[in-house]
């Protein structure tokens, strides 16, 4: 894969991407009660995507949550609406996240904040916001100084992390995993913990957190669509004192 066609992907991500903005009309369904939520939207967005991205890398299978889940050495992983809720009842703060890995090497990362119109992706260890090459890297803060993602479920889960919320600066839950790990690649927070995340929840994000230096942890296979506790953090040190408090 060349710069080109990352290009023409980003270009084609958009478009499909935009469509979400203009949608007032769509069903919605319960997967697993009503906290997991899919809409047709999601449906039709993996369909598109699977059909755009088959053009590119036509040997390619595709790991999707919406759709059939075929693993192979040229492999996508897509969420195509990563933040349903907040679709739904926000209109905001939800994403595309695409990772394209050969041999479980990545090669190419891509999280569309869509009511943003924001590409942040990552391609031969390089990231970019839209166009613009990402060079200066946050600063590491110390524990007393920062702040991190989790849900409720997460921290009902780990009550260490309720004890290292009083050691920390503060808390958010964002309710989209892969633009929190983008905040946490940029320094917008400094770790992330999710206890019940699927490799399309991370797979694009980390592709971009790893060219921007942060660093992860998986308690499963990366591959995955079982639910696993995923640990996202700007530097090591923050990513094992996480560790510890679990």
């Amino acid at each position: 894969m060349d710069m080109n066609v990352v290009k023409d992907i980003l270009f084609d991500v958009r478009s499909i991407g935009q469509t979400l903005n203009k949608s007032v009309e769509y069903e919605i369904k319960n997967k697993n009660g009503i906290k997991d939520l899919v809409t047709s939207m999601d449906e039709e967005t993996e369909i598109s995507l699977r059909k755009m991205l088959r053009q590119y890398t036509p040997s390619c299978s595709f790991i999707g949550e919406e759709g059939d889940v075929q693993y192979s050495d040229h492999v996508w992983v897509i969420d195509p609406i990563d933040g349903t809720t907040n679709f739904i009842n926000l209109q905001e703060n939800y994403a595309i996240s695409l990772g394209y890995y050969e041999n479980e090497k990545p090669v190419l990362g891509i999280v569309y904040d869509v009511h943003e119109d924001v590409m942040y992706w990552a391609f031969q260890e390089k990231a970019y916001v839209n166009d613009r090459p990402v060079k200066d890297f946050p600063s590491i803060r110390s524990l007393n100084e920062c702040v991190f993602d989790a849900g409720l479920y997460t921290l009902n889960k780990h009550p260490g992390l309720m004890e290292l919320y009083h050691k920390t600066r503060g808390h958010r839950c964002y309710g989209c995993a892969s633009l929190s790990i983008i905040k946490v690649a940029l320094g917008k927070l400094d770790f992330y913990c999710s206890e019940h995340a699927k490799c399309w929840d991370y797979a694009g994000g980390v592709i971009f957190l790893e060219a921007c230096k942060g660093c992860y942890w998986i308690s499963k296979d990366f591959f995955t669509c079982e639910p696993c506790l995923v640990l996202v953090a700007r530097d090591k040190n923050i990513l094992e004192v996480v560790e510890e408090a679990l």
